[in-house]
């Protein structure tokens, strides 16, 4: 489905209604990202650990995502 836009203003995006809804997107929630050689593919935001990139057992904290092993590496350094 092709769904022509405005121009960017201050380079943002606002996705449609209807397309968030479609995808289970909420209003503010976090996207991911991704070039791709065909342009800029939008997904739902999927967590992954800042350290090593895992998408298991990853928890926030303090504005960063860790996964269940990198958070057990962080307790064991004390």
């Amino acid at each position: 489905m092709l769904k022509k836009h405005k121009k960017l203003t201050k380079g943002r995006i606002t996705i449609p209604k209807d397309l968030r809804a479609a995808f289970g997107l909420l209003p503010g929630q976090a996207v991911d990202l991704e070039e791709t050689d065909r342009g800029i593919l939008i997904r739902k935001h999927m967590p992954s650990c800042f350290v090593c990139g895992s998408i298991e057992r990853v928890k926030a904290f303090k504005g960063f995502e860790l996964c269940g092993e990198c958070r057990k590496g962080l307790i064991d350094l004390d």
